[in-house]
């Protein structure tokens, strides 16, 4: 199960076991959102009702009857609420159209105010009708309603919501204030100007003050604005999406683990255990798949792992589990295998790299067009260059010298450690792992790759790859032949280079018009991400490349996932 920590610091379970039994199958989806179109359409209508019965005058006859009923006050307080309501019930009609439990239970509370309002300003029964209406339309379809928002702070929200007031309020103040007598005809002191102020951000207004010039008007919509956007503010910390602080517990870990040593299948599966990961089940705990969530984007990291009939269905799962947090979507880094079950679920996939695959048994120094990679290495050998395999666990000494190197790596501009999809220098980490390294005649560390294990059959690769700066030019070029003629004594039958970010397209390779225009697009930016100088660099050790893919919902995702996927990569503290 998942175990999350809200915000606030709340702790609930959640699990695949939790969601199986209410996957709706894709007709009844689609059924569900045409529903939930039409009563998001009508709370829009009833909260542009709202508005345009405040802005129209009310029917004389109708006007008469109440203010014998009630004070010129209350009536004026009708007309201000209902347009707080109006413009309410707009902005909550994308949180309906979202399923938000807590739109649900805020707009049946704005609608039946609405009914009595509509009454009290001026008899308006048709409008009156029509927020009852919504009313019912909402208790009928509540069971719909199921996305969660995260729980507000209350304190910290009236913190900010009263700091956007307080400067709401300075500039409308020193606005009248300031203003040439001619823009209004009148010269205001402070007294008019905070008066003025307070009418304006409460909506009310004031019939009697008539711009004279254009900057008044403009002046006055400014401060209709302010006090607009103020509301809104107020409503987005009210409805914002759930924000988590994950924690696993360590036989969450450890039942991940079991079920990777079964199904894992590719390099990436062996990140999945990092300590940053949250864990998603199926029902029959034989699934899992591995995620981060920022910006409010859940990414998963690679494809699920499991029994292949078990991957459509927790794809499912979780693909509900996101919609009822109102999280998107995205599985980073996947192989091609699982492709068809994503588009079948109405996933789309941007290509984004190729993992660069050396064939052990294949490679080979000899011949022309690996003439400056075999100078290279004999140059180094005969400079005194020699290579060094550590088994683990490595001595606390050594890992001192490997994180001198790592140090001065990072001194290198363009170089920070990250995460999610590869891991950091941590002394702990690097302990239990065998480390390859480049040393010169005096023994100090030049270079080292630390060797990780992958859960293809046969298949070899290296986490971190670091070297000093001043260290002899093609290093790293002699570290890895040195290291694929290790591997190949072993037995190993495969080195993965990892990924190279957009390489491009092989011939005859499917490509969507939308994968071709985002890798043309950012192969023009290699002055900046050096896409094409990485290729060419592993292309020296390749003999095969193999495309992995990022898999979303919709192409107006992709900008959103290109923030989350900086913010699961930060390195936390």
């Amino acid at each position: 199960m998942l175990r999350v920590a809200l915000n606030n610091g709340k702790i609930f379970e959640a699990g695949g076991s939790r969601r199986a039994a209410c996957i709706p199958d894709i007709p009844t989806m689609k059924k569900r959102r045409i529903l939930l179109t039409v009563v998001a359409l009508v709370t829009l209508g009833s909260g542009v009702l709202n508005l345009l019965s405040v802005i129209g005058p009310s029917l004389p006859h109708r006007r008469a009857l109440l203010r014998q009923l009630f004070p010129l006050e209350f009536l004026q307080l009708s007309r201000f609420l209902t347009l707080l309501i109006g413009f309410a019930l707009v902005i909550s009609s994308l949180n309906i159209y979202k399923r938000k439990k807590r739109a649900l239970q805020v707009v049946l509370l704005l609608a039946s105010a609405s009914v009595l309002f509509h009454l009290t300003k001026g008899l308006d029964y048709e409008e009156a009708i029509f927020s009852l209406a919504l009313v019912i339309i909402l208790f009928l379809t509540r069971k719909h309603f199921t996305v969660k928002s995260s729980i507000p702070d209350f304190r910290q929200g009236a913190i900010r919501l009263a700091i956007a007031l307080v400067v709401a309020f300075a500039y409308g103040v020193a606005g009248f204030w300031l203003l040439e007598p001619r823009e209004f005809g009148i010269n205001f002191n402070w007294l008019d100007s905070i008066q003025r102020t307070t009418l304006f951000l409460t909506l009310v207004g004031d019939p009697r003050l008539v711009p004279h010039t254009r900057y008044a008007l403009w002046f006055l919509d400014s401060l209709y604005l302010i006090a607009s956007t103020a509301i809104g503010y107020g409503l987005f910390l009210f409805f914002r999406p759930v924000a988590y602080r994950f924690g696993t517990l360590p036989h969450e870990r450890a039942e991940a683990a079991a079920i990777l040593h079964r199904y894992g299948r590719c390099l990436s599966d062996y990140f999945k255990l990092w300590p940053d990961k949250s864990y998603f089940l199926s029902d029959s705990n034989r699934s899992f798949l591995a995620y981060r969530v920022g910006a409010h984007f859940a990414v998963v990291l690679g494809d699920p792992v499991g029994p292949e009939e078990e991957m459509e269905s927790i794809i499912r799962d979780f693909a509900d589990f996101c919609d009822e947090n109102d999280w998107r979507l995205a599985f980073y880094q996947t192989p091609p295998d699982l492709l068809p079950v994503y588009q079948r679920l109405g996933f789309r996939k941007l290509k984004i790299g190729d993992d660069a695959i050396v064939d052990l048994k294949a490679f080979s120094l000899e011949g022309k067009p690996m003439k400056k990679l075999r100078l290279k290495v004999n140059s180094l050998d005969r400079a005194g260059m020699r290579t060094a395999y550590y088994d683990p666990p490595l001595t606390g000494q050594l890992i001192d010298r490997a994180q001198e190197v790592s140090e001065q790596w990072l001194q290198i501009p363009g170089r920070r450690e990250r995460s999610f999809t590869l891991g950091r220098f941590d002394r702990d980490y690097l302990r239990d792992t065998p480390l390859f390294t480049v040393e010169d005649k005096q023994g100090t560390m030049l270079a080292f790759v630390n060797v990780i294990p992958s859960y293809a059959p046969g298949e070899v690769s290296c986490d971190l790859m670091r070297h000093r700066p001043g260290a002899p030019n093609g290093v790293m070029d002699y570290l890895f032949v040195k290291f694929i003629l290790h591997e190949r004594q072993k037995g190993s039958a495969r080195f993965n280079l990892s990924m190279v970010p957009m390489a491009g397209f092989r011939e005859k390779e499917e490509a969507s018009l939308e994968e071709r225009a985002v890798h043309y697009f950012f192969q023009r930016l290699n002055f900046l991400f050096s896409y094409r100088g990485l290729r060419e660099y592993k292309a020296k050790f390749a003999t095969s490349w193999e495309p992995r893919y990022a898999v979303y919902r919709n192409a107006l995702d992709l900008p959103r996932l290109a923030v989350a996927l900086g913010i699961v990569a930060e390195v936390e503290d």
